[in-house]
């Protein structure tokens, strides 16, 4: 798949994203408002903010779907790690928020929610639509190798839980329990939290540079192709679908310029279909009797 035809891809999946959260929003704020619940109002700031992420992403995979430059030579594709964790900042204001008013609903002791039938029917409708949403985003951003689009997912997993939650505040109304809608409100924010860790972690990984293959993996590869006497000093960072390998492979010493070049033309070939999200190889040839660096 062209980077073309893979942006067009992942901002189909944004875009549906972003009209259905705003939607489930609205669904919620009026729940909420209507039948004084902070959690209910809670899961509409999640599914207000869910929206407002899928605007950012948008336009970080817009920047990061522009071809290589004289500046840029490997391409704009960590814009989208940086859009990423700029979804994740977002989603910690508004775990903020919420942690805020459900403690100062407990210090206060307000009322409990309003018991409603509809309102708890309506959530539902909300959890089928996120259960359909989450899955499909998950499943394209599996296709595409898309961090962004996986983060999306997380982030709409996390409003099926909220959605749980806010149903469960919901229904503390008919039992006479004040307290346990801002308490259920914090478990919402736990569930936020989950999903931050979750996106600011791979954001970490490419900013860091952290090894993405494992070495002995890519060296079993090398060595399989005819030609490869041996393989080491291996390296790998960057994006899940934009990753660099680095090696040294050893080959015969009586070999021609054009022989060595066609072992590392199937070298090269070898690591990019055994590892899909391979963009880049550099290879360097080496006698076959010089001693192994260490993998790195």
């Amino acid at each position: 798949m062209s980077e073309a035809s893979r942006a067009a891809r992942i901002r189909r999946v944004l875009l549906t994203a972003l009209v259905c959260n705003a939607l489930l929003a609205a669904l919620k704020f009026t729940i909420g408002w209507r039948y004084g619940s902070l959690a209910v109002v809670s899961d509409a700031m999640h599914s207000l903010l869910d929206g407002a992420a899928s605007v950012i992403a948008l336009i970080g995979i817009t920047a990061a779907a522009r071809p290589p430059d004289a500046n840029h030579p490997y391409g704009h594709r960590k814009y989208e790690i940086l859009t990423t964790m700029i979804v994740a900042a977002l989603l910690f204001l508004s775990a903020w928020e919420i942690l805020g008013a459900a403690v100062s609903r407990l210090l206060h002791h307000t009322a409990a929610p309003q018991y409603s039938w509809l309102g708890i029917a309506l959530l539902c409708l909300g959890i089928v639509i996120n259960t359909f949403l989450s899955n499909w985003e998950k499943r394209a951003g599996l296709e595409v190798s898309s961090p962004l689009l996986l983060a999306d997912a997380a982030h709409t997993r996390t409003d099926i839980y909220s959605s749980i939650l806010a149903i469960a505040a919901l229904a503390s109304a008919a039992f006479g329990m004040p307290w346990l809608d801002p308490l259920l409100a914090i478990g919402i924010v736990l569930f936020l939290g989950r999903a931050i860790y979750e996106i600011l972690l791979e954001g970490v990984k490419v900013v860091s540079d952290a090894t993405r293959l494992d070495p002995a993996l890519i060296r079993s590869v090398a060595e399989k192709v005819d030609g490869v006497r041996g393989a080491h000093a291996i390296r790998s960072h960057g994006m899940q679908n934009d990753i660099h390998i680095d090696l040294h492979i050893q080959v015969a010493d009586q070999l021609t310029a054009r022989q060595v070049f066609e072992i590392e033309n199937r070298v090269n070939q070898a690591l990019r279909e055994s590892f899909p999200g391979v963009t880049h190889v550099a290879l360097r040839h080496e006698p076959g009797d010089l001693p192994p660096e260490e993998d790195a």
